[in-house]
């Protein structure tokens, strides 16, 4: 049976038995919850401090220009993004109340500047916004204000929406992600790394690298990239990157961390047919006089010398600037030259700005375990609301043993279905209680879990398209060497641990490629 037939069928038996019981109705009802939350896309918070270019990197994550963002620190409330074919907003309220209002009316409910033309903003507990954009189809995304606003409220809102710091008035539906991205405006201060291990250990308790990812911003404009180099700043940020996951704090939190030019993308999106008219100008001047013209861009803006009017008004320039920056403008005009056309660019700018790469770790890494995440998270939580409802019950009673009985089948479920023992042991080599032997060790495990993919000449470490016959007999050598090493009596127990789980792993995938082959 497959885990999600196991985990319907679990919910199904819970819900039975808790109709067999007249106390359990409570219960029930988040039962009943959390099945619908299996029907749903996977919700991904983004989280960080503030300005730290959270709504700049989820305008440019829709290819739209949704979010207001600005110089100021700006998200007030925290938006949940949904999707729908025409966009609209729903203004959920502390008190329950919840209002529909038209799209246009957003900045209103989200942005703190409105707070005087709109005061019931500060009774909002977060806004659903419903959006046409093709990624939402597969992930919900959580916009958030900075952890470290400088307004307490903004702050405490995002810690209560993702029940980092338990609030009685959180709803469920909303109660945590499943999924986390960190964004860092830089590289990860102490400050930054504080507030990610707050937010781990806090309502986080369900993030890891299994389910956590960061993202270094404004990549373009930090001083990481030079303007006379060879390298794009996404390319030049990958040594930061690299150095971030050196830190052994951060291979605890997060799976990976990777760089994105968000702001040139958003910017991208708002560039009218007299910007266009403008960047076809600039790129008719030599690159590397280009360069020289962009090496400053407040002059290049600002500039009324004869060299700069002719590329377009002081205006012109500025909001170029403003928009997609010196790289953008930079990149744009290499592109012009090079005969490509606007949508081609923005694919083009999709991939050098890192958006695509992350959008597809997203729906790789996140969206090949979306089903797997969802259950962990549900059995997590239904371990603790019937830990939490025993505590104040006879032993005695009906509702007492409904609990029992529901978390010994969960306990059953974890112990015996595949794929959540691989989860388990994921999740303890995460925590640093699984050392391995060499890299080729650590590999074969990081692969077969699923750490890469979830296809077969992935999980096995092959090229794809590899024959059936050649996987057979590699997962067939590697049962025998894992169920070697699960024999091993010097070694530690978590280690013998997880190498049962990849043999049994390798043993299950010989057995179903021995009999594709036989077919």
């Amino acid at each position: 049976m497959s885990l999600k037939s196991e985990v319907y069928s679990l919910l199904n038996n819970a819900q039975r038995l808790c109709r067999d019981c007249p106390e359990a109705a409570e219960l029930s009802e988040s039962l009943e919850e959390m099945r619908k939350r299996l029907e749903i896309p996977l919700r991904v918070a983004v989280v960080g401090i503030m300005k730290a270019g959270k709504s700049t990197f989820m305008n440019a994550l829709m290819g739209a220009d949704v979010l207001y963002t600005g110089d100021l620190e700006t998200t007030y409330t925290v938006g949940w993004f949904q999707y729908a074919e025409h966009p609209s907003i729903t203004v959920c309220f502390r008190n329950g109340e919840k209002v529909e209002a038209p799209f246009e009316d957003l900045e209103k409910w989200s942005v703190r500047a409105f707070e005087k033309e709109n005061p019931r903003i500060h009774d909002v507990q977060y806004l659903i916004i419903h959006y046409p954009s093709e990624v939402l189809k597969q992930l919900e995304f959580i916009d958030t204000p900075g952890l470290n606003s400088v307004y307490g409220t903004d702050a405490q809102n995002t810690l209560d929406f993702l029940s980092i710091k338990g609030s009685e008035d959180t709803l469920y539906e909303a109660s945590m992600a499943d999924a986390v991205i960190y964004a860092f405006s830089r590289s990860t201060a102490g400050f930054d790394r504080d507030i990610l291990t707050a937010f781990h250990s806090g309502g986080g308790n369900m993030s890891s690298p299994i389910n956590s990812i960061g993202i270094l911003t404004k990549v373009d404009a930090s001083g990481i990239w030079d303007i006379f180099g060879e390298q794009s700043p996404v390319e030049a940020a990958q040594a930061v990157t690299s150095s971030i996951m050196t830190n052994a704090d951060m291979k605890n939190l997060l799976f990976s961390v990777f760089p994105v030019c968000a702001k040139v993308m958003e910017g991208y999106t708002q560039l009218t047919a007299e910007d266009w008219k403008v960047l076809r100008i600039i790129a008719q001047v030599p690159p590397d006089d280009l360069i020289d013209l962009l090496y400053d861009a407040h002059q290049f803006a600002v500039s009324t010398e004869e060299e700069f009017q002719q590329l377009g008004d002081t205006d012109a320039r500025k909001r170029l600037m403003n928009l997609i920056g010196q790289y953008g403008t930079l990149e744009i005009a290499h592109q012009l030259r090079a005969g490509k056309t606007q949508d081609q660019i923005g694919d083009i700018l999709q991939e050098k700005c890192g958006v695509k790469a992350i959008r597809e770790i997203l729906l790789r890494h996140f969206g090949n375990r979306t089903f797997l995440i969802k259950s962990r998270y549900i059995f997590s939580r239904i371990r603790s609301l019937t830990q939490e409802i025993r505590k104040n019950l006879d032993k005695s009673s009906h509702l007492y043993h409904v609990c029992e009985q529901i978390s010994e089948e969960i306990e059953g479920l974890m112990s015996s279905v595949q794929t959540l023992k691989e989860l388990k042991i994921l999740q303890m080599y995460y925590n640093g209680q699984i050392q391995f032997m060499d890299e080729e060790e650590k590999q074969d495990f990081l692969r077969v879990t699923g750490e890469y993919g979830r296809s077969a000449e992935t999980r096995l470490g092959m090229p794809e398209g590899s024959s059936i016959a050649a996987m057979e007999q590699t997962a067939k050598e590697k049962a025998a060497l894992w169920h070697g090493k699960s024999s091993g009596w010097m070694m530690p127990g978590s280690y013998v641990e997880a190498a049962a789980t990849l043999a049994r792993s390798y043993e299950q995938m010989y057995y179903h490629l021995n009999a594709l082959n036989e077919e």
